[in-house]
This record gives structure tokens, C-alpha cells and sequence, in this order.
């Protein structure tokens, strides 16, 4: 068990160095800061003095040494934009996103756990394919053309609802839609109760509540839908982390002020730390 442990460990960490240098170099591809910081006429000796202020007159290989070094000591270093530790943006940005991500599971959960119960209860009928295909459907559609929709929809024509921004409670409703709906998670829910629901629906103590005159409708929810749970819910667990980190779409098209949308400034802007 510890040389597991041991050996998942050791894994780990090889994991996060090899993304920490692929992210390095990638993020020094999109050009130098300077050239968003500084005007064009911006002379050598200011342009130095600012390299060097920023710590960026040192080689490649020093820069990744000293930010491995300010890493493991857990931090984050400076925002070149907005001159404030990168921790204070993330932290500052973090609330936003899980509201986000938790509003998006509580829509896909909603429309996941019926449709999962339809299809296995009425495995091979009309029902069946239908919940199968709106599923299909929703992993299907590009989440960011299907928030443009939206958008256009209820806030261009019907002015029912913002169209972006963290404008009180009815401005988390569209990108919260458009996560939840058209993307892996609800289709990944229902694909994976139904299949859960009709191993369940197969075990000899739902055969025994059937010989006993339990109805169908109880035997599907309080008894067969209770076991299935299981993996859904280690399915959504792995999940909810993949979902944070897929919001920079969603954030984007809605300018939510989330993790996703600080990621696109900073690659824009060339800030290195924050990205």
C-alpha cells in the first residue's frame, strides 16, 4: 500500500512539473509583456529598467528555477497587469466561477436524473430515444454558439434576462443554462444512470419487491434510482473540477468575472504569472 501511495505520489508530481513547463514555455510564445505594458515610443532604458523590475531580463531557464523556487513556498508571484499577488486575483475570481459551475450541475442534475429514470424504466421505447437524443443533443451543440442563441434570445429580443456580467441573481441564469445544458455533464448523467439503473433493476431484491406488488414507480425511484446513485454521484465529483476549468468559454461569452475569463486576460495581456 505505501509504494502505491508512494508511486501515485511520484506520478503526481512528475504530472504538474511537466504541465508547469509545457505552461511556461507556451505562455512566453505569445510574445513580450513589455510590448502591452510600455507606449511604442517607449525608450531601451525604460524598457530595461522594467524588465528588470519584473524579473524578466533573466534567462528562461532562471525564470522557471525561481518560479518552481516561489512556488513551493506556495506563492504565486505578481500580476504584471495589475501589480497585486496573483493569489488575491485568483481568490477574488474563485467565488464567482463556483457559482457558476454549482448553478450549472443544479440545471444538469435537474434534467439529467429524469431523463437517466425515463430511459432505463422504458428501455426501448419512443421515451427512451428521445431522452437518449435531447442528451445527445446537448453534448453536441457548441456551448458557445448555444449561449450566443440564448443571448439573442432573451436578452436581444425578449429582454427577459442580462445578457453578461455579474449583474445580480437573474445574470447567473444563461451562462448557467449553457453550462449546465450543452455539455458532457448532462449527457454523461444520463448515459451513466441509465446504464446504473438497469444493472440495479436486474438484482434479485428488485425482483422480490416486484413479487411482492411493490409499484413500478416506487420500485424506480426510492429503490432501483437510490442504489444507481453510486457511480453518478464519484461521476460527478470528477467532474465538478473538469467543469471549473471549462468555463473560460462560458465566462468569455457572458464577460462573467470568473477564473475562465481572468485566464483569457491574462494570455491577452501576457501575464505570465497569472497564467
Amino acid at each position: 500500500m505505501r509504494r502505491f501511495l508512494l508511486n501515485r505520489l511520484l506520478q503526481g508530481f512528475a504530472t504538474l512539473f511537466i504541465i508547469s513547463l509545457v505552461v511556461f514555455t507556451l505562455v512566453r510564445l505569445t510574445g513580450n509583456p513589455l510590448d502591452m505594458l510600455l507606449p511604442v515610443d517607449a525608450t531601451p532604458e525604460l524598457r530595461a529598467r522594467t524588465a528588470a523590475a519584473l524579473g524578466l531580463d533573466r534567462s528562461l531557464p532562471m525564470q522557471y528555477a525561481i518560479f518552481l523556487g516561489d512556488l513551493l513556498r506556495g506563492d504565486l508571484g505578481v500580476s504584471i497587469r495589475a501589480g497585486r499577488p496573483v493569489t488575491e486575483l485568483v481568490l477574488e475570481r474563485l467565488p464567482a466561477t463556483l457559482q457558476l459551475v454549482l448553478m450549472a450541475m443544479a440545471i444538469a442534475l435537474a434534467l439529467a436524473a429524469p431523463l437517466g429514470v425515463i430511459a432505463a424504466t422504458r428501455k426501448g421505447t419512443i421515451w427512451d430515444s428521445s431522452a437518449r437524443a435531447i442528451a445527445l443533443f446537448g453534448q453536441s451543440v457548441p456551448s458557445f454558439w448555444a449561449g450566443i442563441v440564448l443571448i439573442s434570445i432573451f436578452s436581444v429580443q425578449l429582454g427577459w434576462l442580462p445578457a453578461g456580467r455579474q449583474e445580480g441573481w437573474t445574470s447567473i441564469i444563461l451562462p448557467g443554462l449553457t453550462l449546465g445544458l450543452f455539455g458532457f455533464m448532462l449527457s454523461g448523467v444520463t448515459r451513466l444512470l441509465r446504464s446504473s439503473m438497469l444493472d440495479v433493476m436486474e438484482s434479485d431484491y428488485i425482483l422480490f419487491a416486484r413479487i411482492k406488488g411493490v409499484g413500478p414507480r416506487t420500485i424506480a425511484w426510492r429503490h432501483v434510482l437510490a442504489n444507481a446513485l453510486i457511480p453518478v454521484v464519484t461521476f460527478i465529483g470528477f467532474y465538478f473540477g473538469i467543469m471549473i476549468s471549462g468555463t473560460v468559454v462560458i465566462e468569455t461569452v457572458f464577460a462573467w468575472p470568473g477564473l475562465g475569463r481572468l485566464a483569457v486576460e491574462a494570455v491577452q495581456w501576457r501575464d505570465y504569472p497569472v497564467v
